[in-house]
């Protein structure tokens, strides 16, 4: 067994890792099973480290003569690129050498997660990296910290879960798992959300005090470059009060950078206007700048106004920098109103006439108004929550966590039937994540509640229907459920109740979908060829599977199964009707 449970919150813009011993290492060392928080060593300056609680998912790749050697050892050796605080401060002076939101682009739906795309303004001299490099880069570093820390401790052997939006895709799970891999570590996945309730429960001496059966949560959690949804249902189990996870959002790439481009816009027009113009790599500087004077305007309301520098090049910093001001009257307008409007219940997501050429970048949410989004998500599910929990450093903020809460109330007052709308709030915005992740992974080795989930969506893989050719028509294609909704980690394999055909030898393509919704499908159902629209198709897979004792290009008579594994990947099996052949179709992997 292992002596430490650890959990890593994989963030957008600041990644944590948060601990806890077992009961065997409890009782081994006398320690204290509190869940703990690791200190992250970082650069702070050229060769000054110090250990933080939050690391910035921050990569800077820096010229070979920007620092000395003796500038970037770090305790367990030369960095080969910077990581954490400095790395950001590095990009927001200088352009085509930092690499930021790696984990948004792990689920691009035109850019594999393999391909070298990051920094997408690199310089010439800059080689670029690919998304799950930069992932790999990341928990690397959290590898480090930890062997710096517990170096008798070897992270390989203790049991680890990394959090993940609660909406990516397979493929993006697949691949955080793999540079997880690669870095010595065999990591369970947990969504975002849920590991936010789970800090929750952590802190409750009796949870079902704050519960009712049949009572809905409505988990919002707001990171710095995507907002997640989930409904978590309070349910009778056995005549006992349990909790079932029933709805997740979609992908909204939707937080507080946003609010921090906000600013930085409104203010680069401001100076326009005047007559300045930005270069690309003072508008990096002036966000991180915004961002500070946007913390300080939040986090009181006494202060009218911040003066924001933005760096000029020239030898003295001071005399040529230019200046700008951010008032609270544009702290609340622009980022109260525009995020947070007030809007009615079943109002949906805006949609933005999109241009027929844009660069290459992440597929940015048109509408910024976060209050529609769960608008959208609740009408969707139609549920109507009586309990909200707000997770993420954006509520940190009283007057936006505040904002918050008075909208969502005003828009379910109807619903509420005169009954007030609880918040639950966890024990820290930032760090809950990983706490939770730490909490969830105490509770499945030792006991405890447990929030039952399983897949986020109705998965279901792309079946050729048999018909004759028609003229200008492609053959259509059914498509039949592998997995439902709510399909359990570890659970039995199950089988199709059909045979099928599937070709060996050559390379084919499958095509896999997704539901839209979260009503629960029977294994095998079929959804016809001419309503697979209602479904979302995944990116395709191509292979070349095994002939076997066959001759290429072979159709082989076959059965299904499926099956999640304990670390929460759908795998499909085809087996031979006529000999002891399978194969398996790794249902996550994205075609490079």
């Amino acid at each position: 067994m292992s002596q430490y449970f650890i959990g890593i919150d994989l963030g957008t813009t600041h990644s944590a890792v948060y601990y806890s011993p077992s009961n065997q290492a409890e009782a081994e060392t006398n320690q204290v099973g509190r869940i703990q928080q690791l200190l992250i060593p970082q650069f702070i300056a050229a060769g000054q480290v110090d250990a933080r609680p939050l690391l910035p998912s921050f990569v800077y790749f820096p010229h070979k003569t920007e620092f000395l050697e003796s500038d970037l050892q770090l305790p367990w050796g030369k960095a080969p690129s910077i990581v954490g605080q400095l790395a950001r401060e590095l990009g927001a002076k200088s352009s085509g050498r930092l690499v930021q939101s790696a984990k948004s682009w792990l689920c691009h739906s035109r850019v594999s997660a393999d391909e070298a795309v990051l920094p997408v303004d690199a310089l010439e001299e800059v080689e670029k990296v690919s998304p799950a490099q930069v992932t790999e880069t990341l928990l690397a570093h959290l590898v480090s910290a930890w062997a710096n820390q517990f170096p008798n401790e070897p992270i390989v052997d203790q049991t680890v879960v990394i959090t993940v939006p609660a909406s990516f895709d397979p493929a993006a799970r697949a691949i955080t798992e793999q540079a997880a891999e690669k870095v010595g570590l065999r990591a369970r996945l947990i969504e975002e959300p849920l590991a936010a309730f789970y800090a929750w429960l952590s802190d409750q001496q009796n949870w079902t005090d704050s519960l009712e059966v049949n009572e809905h949560i409505l988990v919002v959690d707001v990171g710095g470059g995507t907002t997640d949804l989930s409904l978590i249902q309070a349910v009778e189990q056995e005549g006992a009060l349990g909790l079932e996870r029933v709805a997740v959002g979609r992908h909204i790439l939707l937080g507080g950078d946003n609010m921090d481009l906000t600013l930085t816009y409104h203010l680069a027009a401001q100076l326009a206007q005047n007559g300045t113009n930005l270069e690309p790599w003072q508008i990096s500087g002036l966000t991180q700048a915004c961002r500070e004077a946007k913390e300080r305007l939040l986090s009181n309301a006494e202060i009218d106004e911040v003066s924001v520098i933005v760096p000029s090049r020239g030898r003295s910093l001071f005399n040529n920098s230019i200046k700008a001001t951010l008032t609270q009257n544009d702290v609340q307008q622009l980022l109260i109103d525009g995020f947070f409007p007030q809007v009615q219940l079943g109002e949906q997501a805006q949609k933005t006439a999109r241009s027929g050429f844009s660069a290459i970048n992440l597929d940015y949410e048109g509408d910024p108004a976060i209050t529609r989004h769960i608008s959208e998500f609740l009408a969707q599910h139609d549920v109507k929550p009586t309990k909200i929990l707000l997770n993420g450093g954006v509520f940190n903020a009283n007057v936006i966590r505040s904002t918050l809460e008075t909208r969502l109330a005003a828009m379910l007052s109807e619903s509420l039937s005169g009954r007030e709308l609880t918040m639950l709030t966890p024990s820290h915005l930032d760090h809950a994540v990983a706490k939770g992740a730490t909490y969830y992974a105490q509770v499945q080795a030792e006991g405890g509640v447990k929030v039952k989930s399983g897949l986020a969506a109705n998965y279901y893989i792309g079946v050729a229907s048999p018909m004759p050719a028609i003229p200008g028509m492609a053959p259509p294609v059914d498509a039949i459920c592998v997995a439902p909704f709510g399909l359990e980690e570890g659970s039995e394999e199950q089988m199709l109740p059909n045979e099928f055909s599937l070709i060996v030898g050559e390379s084919v393509t499958f095509r896999f979908f997704q539901s839209k919704n979260s009503e629960v499908q029977s294994v095998g159902k079929v959804i016809a060829s001419f309503s697979v629209a209602q479904l979302d198709e995944l990116n395709p897979l191509s292979v070349r599977l095994d002939a076997g004792h066959y001759q290429a290009g072979d159709m082989v008579r076959v059965y299904l199964t499926a099956r999640v594994t304990e670390l929460g990947l759908l795998l499909l099996q085809a087996h031979d009707t006529q000999s002891d052949l399978s194969w398996t179709i790794e249902f996550q992997v994205r075609e490079a």
